[in-house]
């Protein structure tokens, strides 16, 4: 099975093609999410990989899948979620099976180091080599330093080649490279590289202190301490120092930076002035996601020069990923401006704003002892943020920081209320909020923990009220983003920030009402199996086996919902102007079953909903059937169905844009509104295929 689908997935990817991004991506999105609910596939992928001889990034198919389960694992751990490690530690088992057995090369090694590298993982020791591995014998016996250093130069020369040039991706190919390394061999490359005087080197220096090992970081501190000893420390590079040091955590390393510094004093040694700019054309900022992870984007220009600043901030955790991308033309750089608002919402921003977001960003990293990637150091550099240091927020001064909040307190209670009501409106504008909600372990206990549908809810509720100031500092920080933008919506964040600070109840605040729904729905869709995206016509793509008589009426015994209930319901999802995706007409139907069926029950109450689903919406179409599907029910069956069909209605009201209405719904609606006693059934059908012509011309 486990080979299977490994065999599915990379035909996937080969289909998908190297135009298909999206495509390619989506395919392996759901990879990671199986190898999180069956690790097991993982040490599969290892072992197919140390099964090819002589393994080369033209394997990419393999290692893309490896590569994917690892980054979904790293943010599962991140987020609270065993998941996430229990897939690593499989992996890792796997290596060092494989380790154990003689199957694993240095060529492995190397491949698997920059996995872990480029994932953000600290690389399992069972793939550093032994120095025989490394160092020719010939090289060992002679223990010349001019030998040693003449490796180390060509090494260098040519990985400097590949990177053409740049700082930043030569510190990427090395310490790519660094857990393949012996331990001893890591210092040596790092103490050599900043005893050079070129400036290459003078950059690498710096991004040595804010590696993610301490033993790096200190060997860098150490070296540069040399140097200044021996009266060769670049005045730019001790200009950096002045605020690297501020990035880094307090350790030994930080100490010896400091003594630097003051020993440079002492001696009266300048700094060099820092590099002039770039000019900033564009930012771009998303709204942080439920797991607090926010993407920022800056265009940037130098002459006939154009990159793009890329930024990932993520809360509890500073600055997670920093980059900078070469772009060819001006339109290069507007694509990707236009697809960060695309496909993630982002809003224009102020370089201001990036600025406050960094600081506190770095404060929050190094509060769990964690330094920022290397590369915000060239992002800041371009950017012009000089003097950028961690500034230590808590929720409470973010949201007293906002220009909103004076303002909100001085509206009168019923005014200020409003605004918290607004929030209910969010949903359909900024996207970020389909991600709000709870998915850790801890969210996914409370409610496993439950007997009915009722006691989960209300065990839920109890349970976000530890989360108060999470989501408060989420808001705050929304907020911030909205402000920035001129966005009018930026004092109702600013307003239910407060409110969950000073204990408003959570719920008769909107947004946190979306936040329990959509945890509850995390918590039901935590099956590799079902994906919530997937359209109507999707997701019944795949014929199940035909409904038995009154199984569906089987599975809802025991709880308030009915078959003709979910008919009417499921109409009205279908036949909205708006599509209503899965994941928000979902939760009504399944809180009140999952409690009550088999976990073994769940996929095939899911494959008769979705057939239900494509049925209702082929009925829907043919006035003459509606009137015989709604006519051929008991009287209380036809009342549970009109019940079902104005809960959908009511329930998705966005969903029907006053824009975009017809004189046909409005009429609908007002039927609805009657009643099943006051309707005319066959008027009302032909409103409703009128409708569903509409939708699917």
């Amino acid at each position: 099975m486990a080979k299977s689908r490994i065999d599915e997935v990379l035909a996937a990817l080969k289909a998908a093609g190297n135009d298909g991004f999206g495509a390619r991506r989506e395919v392996l999105e759901r990879l990671g999410m199986d190898l999180l609910h069956r690790p097991a596939l993982g040490g599969q992928i290892v072992a197919r990989i140390c099964a090819i001889a002589e393994p080369s990034p033209r394997d990419e198919g393999l290692l893309d899948l490896l590569g994917a389960g690892l980054d979904t694992a790293r943010i599962a751990r991140e987020n609270g979620k065993v998941r996430g490690q229990t897939l690593i530690d499989a992996v890792e088992a796997a290596l060092e099976l494989a380790r154990g057995q003689g199957r694993m090369t240095s060529a492995h090694s190397l491949l698997f180091a920059q996995l872990w590298t480029r994932n953000g993982l600290p690389a399992p020791a069972a793939l550093a080599l032994q120095v025989e591995d490394v160092v020719p014998a010939t090289s060992r016996r002679a223990a010349n330093p001019a030998e040693g250093d003449a490796l180390l130069e060509g090494l260098f020369a040519e990985l400097t080649l590949q990177a053409d040039g740049e700082p930043l991706a030569l510190h990427h190919a090395l310490t790519e490279s660094f857990p393949a390394m012996p331990p001893e061999m890591r210092d040596h490359v790092v103490a050599y590289s900043v005893s050079r005087s070129d400036p290459l080197h003078a950059d690498l220096a710096c991004y040595w202190l804010l590696d993610a090992s301490p033993r790096i970081r200190l060997t860098a501190a150490q070296g540069l301490a040399d140097r200044l000893a021996s009266g060769e420390l670049p005045g730019l590079i001790l200009a950096s120092l002045v605020v690297l040091r501020s990035w880094m955590p307090e350790d030994v390393a930080r100490a010896k930076v400091n003594a630097i510094l003051k020993d440079a004093m002492r001696k009266s040694i300048t700094s060099s002035a820092e590099q002039v700019p770039w000019t900033l054309h564009c930012i771009r900022a998303s709204l942080p996601d439920g797991g607090g992870a926010q993407s920022i984007g800056i265009a940037l220009q130098s002459g006939s020069q154009r990159k793009m600043a890329m930024l990932l901030l993520k809360q509890g955790q500073g600055v997670k990923d920093a980059y900078t991308i070469t772009c060819r033309t001006a339109r290069d750089q507007k694509s990707i401006i236009e697809r960060m608002s695309d496909e993630v919402g982002a809003l224009t921003v102020t370089a201001d704003y990036v600025r406050r977001a960094l600081s506190v960003a770095l404060a929050d990293g190094l509060a769990h002892g964690q330094p920022p990637v290397p590369g915000l150091i060239e992002v800041v550099r371009l950017c012009g943020f000089t003097g950028l240091r961690p500034e230590v927020k808590s929720t409470s001064d973010l949201i007293a920081d906002l220009a909103s909040t004076q303002a909100v307190h001085a509206l009168p209670p019923r005014q200020h209320g409003d605004l918290i009501t607004t929030s209910e409106e969010w949903w359909d504008r900024h996207e970020t909020i389909e991600s709000w909600f709870e998915d850790s372990d801890a969210a996914h206990a409370v409610l496993d923990k439950a007997r009915s549908a009722k006691s989960a809810e209300t065990a839920l509720w109890k349970w976000l009220e530890t989360r108060r100031d999470w989501w408060a500092r989420i808001l705050a920080r929304s907020a911030d983003v909205l402000e920035a933008a001129h966005h009018p919506d930026a004092a109702g964040f600013a307003a239910c920030a407060i409110a969950l600070l000073e204990g408003r109840s959570l719920k008769t605040i909107p947004v946190m009402l979306d936040v329990h729904e959509q945890t509850i729905e995390a918590w039901v869709r935590d099956d590799p199996d079902f994906d919530p995206g997937l359209t109507f016509e999707e997701l019944a793509q795949e014929t199940p086996t035909p409904e038995k008589k009154g199984e569906v009426a089987a599975l809802l015994r025991g709880t308030k919902l009915s078959v003709d209930w979910l008919d009417g319901y499921m109409t009205g999802v279908v036949i909205a102007p708006q599509m209503i995706m899965p994941n928000q007409w979902l939760p009504a139907v399944l809180e009140p079953v999952l409690p009550r069926i088999n976990p073994s029950q769940f996929q095939r109450f899911m494959d008769l909903l979705m057939t239900r689903a494509q049925t209702v919406s082929d009925v829907a179409s043919v006035p003459d059937q509606l009137v015989a599907a709604i006519s051929c029910r008991s009287k209380k069956g036809q009342a549970e169905w009109w019940g079902g069909f104005s809960d959908a209605m009511g329930k998705f009201r966005t969903a029907w844009p006053k824009k975009g209405m017809t004189k046909e719904d409005r009429r609908l609606f007002e039927v609805v509104s009657a009643g099943l006693a006051g309707s005319d059934l066959a008027d009302f059908a032909a409103l409703v295929a009128l409708r569903q012509e509409r939708n699917l011309g």
